[in-house]
């Protein structure tokens, strides 16, 4: 059991890094991120070259899929870039606190209330590319 909760972290915390490093990459090319507000799992606008090898278009290893949106409010706040892994139809992310505190606690600060990581609308874990 252990076992597949770390494996299931380090998948997300790999998958993120990834990501962050490639809506980065097209930020540093043209100046600015990508539109968002697609749906999640779906490509953002010129970001195709960037996330097509990787796992973008599929469930993430907690369920759900990623989405990227900017200026996202989320928890009170307003955030220029953030990944979301957001629920669609039956297939919901996992609201497994042991799961998502130890990702926190292995990226970020470990309170899921605040930082990089944490719940944000609808308890949907939040990644913060840009406050």
């Amino acid at each position: 059991m252990r076992n597949a909760l770390n494996a299931r972290s380090s998948a997300v915390m790999n998958d993120l890094r990834v990501y962050a490093g490639a809506f980065q990459a097209y930020a540093q090319e043209h100046g600015d991120w990508p539109p968002g507000g697609e749906a999640p799992g779906a490509f953002p606008p010129g970001m195709e070259g960037y996330l097509n090898q990787t796992n973008w278009g599929r469930v993430t290893p907690i369920g759900g899929y990623y989405q990227f949106a900017t200026q996202s409010p989320q928890q009170g706040g307003r955030y220029a870039a953030v990944i979301i892994i957001a629920s669609v139809g039956g297939n919901q992310v996992s609201s497994d606190s042991i799961q998502l505190s130890d990702i926190d606690r292995k990226f970020d600060d470990g309170n899921l209330a605040t930082g990089n990581f944490f719940l944000g609308y609808r308890n949907y874990p939040v990644f913060v590319l840009e406050h």
